[in-house]
């Protein structure tokens, strides 16, 4: 039973811990208010204030349907300004590469240490997926999306999670725009998708330096590439 004083309070910090141990994730809906003051044994009028104060922090948002979902918290203050400089030159797509060989390096790292038996399922179908579409010649950038996200869900690691997950919500026409521009050649397709596996294995096998190494000569063959067909193109 939450203490009678600042119930609103208490209802709040409770919800903010579910999502920093990553029990309430980006896009989650949270149960409905008769639900949450069941749970937390509180009147539904403290569960209303404890959802704006979420609300207006940047944690929640009400959608028309009355649903209540998780945001990503670094959206906001990240998306917008970027989603402008890709949009008017599409060399900071490679800027926002050069970032993500930083980042992801780490992550990927991370992932071989942290990472779980279903973490290592989920990457296998989608290694799976991937060699399905090469072997029958179709194009598809959405299983390179769903490849580096779940390697970052892996790392157990909210904040960096949070991170990951805007910088790929950011580059996802990106990751479109390379498959279907730079990455048409059946020789070019076949090296992503080994660099994916090789990823995919190290992190399976829990060695973080060969997953460091991998992922980040992955991302860094990707601006060479891009880099020379560009160049070719002058």
């Amino acid at each position: 039973m939450i203490e009678i004083e600042k119930i609103p309070d208490k209802v709040a910090e409770k919800i903010l811990s579910l999502i920093s141990e990553g029990k309430l994730k980006t896009g989650d809906t949270l149960p409905s208010e008769r639900k949450l003051a069941e749970m937390f044994k509180v009147s539904r009028a403290s569960i209303r204030e404890a959802l704006k104060y979420l609300e207006i922090a940047g944690f929640i948002k009400s959608s028309q349907g009355r649903r209540t979902v998780i945001k990503n918290t670094t959206e906001e203050t990240i998306k917008n300004p970027l989603e402008v400089l890709l949009i008017k030159d599409d060399s900071k797509i490679i800027e926002l590469t050069k970032v993500r060989v930083f980042l992801e390096s780490y992550g990927a790292r991370d992932a071989a240490i942290n990472r779980t038996d279903e973490d290592v399922k989920k990457l296998e179908k989608i290694i799976e997926d991937m060699e399905y579409y090469f072997n029958n010649n179709v194009l598809n950038f959405k299983t390179d999306f769903d490849f580096h996200t779940t390697i970052a869900t892996a790392t157990k690691n909210i904040i960096y999670i949070h991170i990951i997950e805007t910088v790929h919500n950011l580059i996802s026409s990106s990751l479109k725009f390379y498959r279907e521009v730079f990455f048409t050649s059946k020789e070019s397709q076949e090296q992503l998708l080994q660099q994916h596996k090789a990823i995919f294995l190290s992190i399976k096998n829990k060695n973080p330096d060969e997953a460091e190494k991998n992922m980040r000569y992955h991302l860094e063959y990707v601006i060479d590439e891009y880099n020379r067909v560009k160049k070719d193109k002058i």
